[in-house]
């Protein structure tokens, strides 16, 4: 009797512990300029990570501030809306490999009414698919027409990278891809490039400043991890023509991005 009231009372505490953590999150997150206290943007997230958002946000929003609590419901109501729609819109593009089949595994565009049309196979909807369930959920359409189909897919974003790198321009990338790896792709940080400076831009918004661009670069974050989206710009300022940082910073990267896929264990992860 007495062991499950305590039971009952230990879980309380830790549901309201989640739930004031975010409020925390939030304060904390308005000062450093991230638009995104929840984890809402994070393309990685699951499901169950996205509704325990929800559920902890509504929690603990009546009890706070009005500020507070105006910044807790809207975040909730966008993931409820993720949760319904999906990751995915019209003229997204997801990149598909299937084992064994040449002409499933490509590049597809989602067209309307967030329909994806494959070759042989009937259009069928990715409405309400999340990215972190994109291949099961192929998976188990394609398994309708393909017996025993080993799918993996992933969302592809096309970014432009500015300043001191090796090769500026457009390229487009997977969400799951390192953002160390999206500045490798390209050359590397050039030998001009003020790389600590560096921030990603969105429109006429900074979507990542520098400490937060510099945070996902040491932490081994993806694309999707810290919700670079298409049409993003990753800008790395340039210093004096015989910079220092472009030089240093390149086995740095090497080195970070090694560590990282060593402990991954590299394991589903494919770039196109």
């Amino acid at each position: 009797m007495h062991k499950g009231v305590l039971m009952m009372r230990t879980s309380a505490v830790s549901g309201w512990a989640r739930a004031f953590g975010l409020v925390g999150v939030l304060t904390l997150a308005g000062t450093a300029g991230a638009q995104d206290p929840l984890g809402l943007q994070r393309r990685q997230a699951t499901r169950a990570e996205l509704e325990e958002a929800v559920k902890a946000a509504d929690s603990v929003a009546p009890r706070v501030d009005e500020k507070t609590r105006l910044k807790l419901e809207a975040h909730a109501a966008s993931i409820r809306q993720r949760l319904k729609n999906g990751d995915f819109v019209p003229g997204d593009r997801l990149y598909l490999n299937v084992l064994g089949d040449s002409s499933l595994t490509d590049t597809f565009t989602v067209k309307q009414e967030q329909k994806l049309a494959l070759p042989n196979i009937p259009e069928f909807s990715i409405r309400g698919v999340l990215d972190s369930e994109l291949s099961a959920h192929l998976t188990k359409e394609l398994s309708r027409y393909v017996r025993d189909p080993k799918v993996t897919a992933t969302g592809l974003i096309r970014v432009t990278l500015t300043g001191g790198v090796g090769r500026p321009g457009f390229v487009t990338v997977p969400v799951d891809m390192l953002v160390t790896d999206v500045l490798m792709s390209q050359g590397g940080p050039s030998q001009a490039a003020d790389l600590p400076k560096a921030y990603v831009k969105r429109a006429d918004k900074t979507h990542l400043d520098k400490k937060q661009f510099a945070e996902a670069l040491r932490t081994g974050r993806t694309v999707g991890d810290v919700a670079i989206r298409d049409g993003d710009e990753i800008i790395i300022p340039v210093t004096s023509p015989n910079g220092r940082w472009g030089m240093t910073w390149i086995p740095v990267v090497t080195s970070i991005t090694g560590l990282f896929w060593i402990i991954r264990g590299n394991r589903g992860r494919r770039t196109p």
